[in-house]
């Protein structure tokens, strides 16, 4: 059974599972979410014959030709999914949740992996990332001399699960 999920509940989620990015690899370089493994259904090429095809001849026409390019992936986008899955449990996206992120899916859920699609794919999730730049952050600057165990302090915060930002670890150097 193909399961689908919100992008909050997926962000809450916390990376339990491999994400999937079936985007071709020019949209996947362009932007994509955190950790996300590019597992293109279609090359850039490929996506584009597509494109052209659906809005010159029509959808049919267009599904047809993209079950004609991928029938020789299957076996390939399963051996490549094995290579990550630990647990059988993995996300799926593509730009809106539609007929690429569909068709893995139904491929990777009929091999009997624990398949989630993430509703409005990554589209939804850049318009969440851009919301939140509305809201208000609370933020906490921690100082002190030169050898007072700052970066230390850090470290224990983060592995508290809570977001730091570290200038000196940013900086490269211990003095920022």
């Amino acid at each position: 059974m193909i399961n689908r999920i919100d992008i909050e509940k997926f962000i809450a989620c916390k990376n339990d599972a491999p994400i999937f990015d079936v985007r071709t690899p020019a949209e996947f370089e362009h932007a994509h979410i955190p950790k996300a493994i590019n597992l293109p259904i279609f090359t850039n090429d490929e996506r584009a014959k597509i494109g052209t095809t659906y809005k010159q001849i029509g959808r049919e026409e267009a599904i047809l030709l993209g079950f004609e390019i991928t029938g020789p992936k299957w076996r390939t986008f399963i051996e490549t999914a094995k290579k990550y899955v630990s647990n059988k449990k993995l996300y799926v996206h593509c730009w809106r949740g539609g007929m690429r992120s569909g068709a893995m899916a139904w491929a990777l859920d009929f091999y009997g992996f624990d398949v989630t699609i993430i509703n409005g794919g990554y589209k939804q999730y850049r318009n969440w990332v851009l919301q939140q730049f509305d809201n208000k952050y609370l933020f906490k600057v921690l100082g002190g001399k030169t050898g007072s165990h700052k970066t230390d302090i850090l470290k224990e915060i983060e592995k508290l699960e809570e977001q730091i930002i570290d200038l000196e670890g940013l900086a490269n150097h211990l003095g920022s």
